[in-house]
């Protein structure tokens, strides 16, 4: 079973010019990485990939990338059922609408 995980990446200065393209191209060419979104805040992209193995791989390709300034990682773990006893209705319509069907 594949791990979810998203990385931020702050993209180097002198790489933003022609809006992100190149980075686009070479992102393509890692097959785990499924989504790939610009972001305004923390970080520049946010990227999404199902990693089969172990996330510390594509950690270490992104992070040996020129244009990478900093990278942040971020795995997903889905919640248990176990963990909606305690959860009022109210709770659980709104955690209806924010986690993806093939977690819940």
């Amino acid at each position: 079973m594949a791990t979810r995980v998203y990385f931020m990446i702050n993209v180097a200065e002198e790489y933003r010019q022609d809006g992100y393209q190149d980075i686009l191209r070479d992102l393509r060419t890692i097959p785990e990485i499924k989504a790939v979104e610009r972001v305004s805040g923390e970080c520049d992209l946010l990227v999404k990939a199902e990693v089969p193995v172990r996330m510390i791989f594509i950690a270490h390709k992104l992070r040996a990338k020129e244009w990478v300034k900093s990278l942040q990682v971020l795995r997903v773990e889905p919640m248990l059922p176990d963990e909606y006893q305690e959860l009022t209705p109210d709770e659980l319509i709104w955690l209806k609408g924010v986690v993806p069907a093939e977690v819940a």
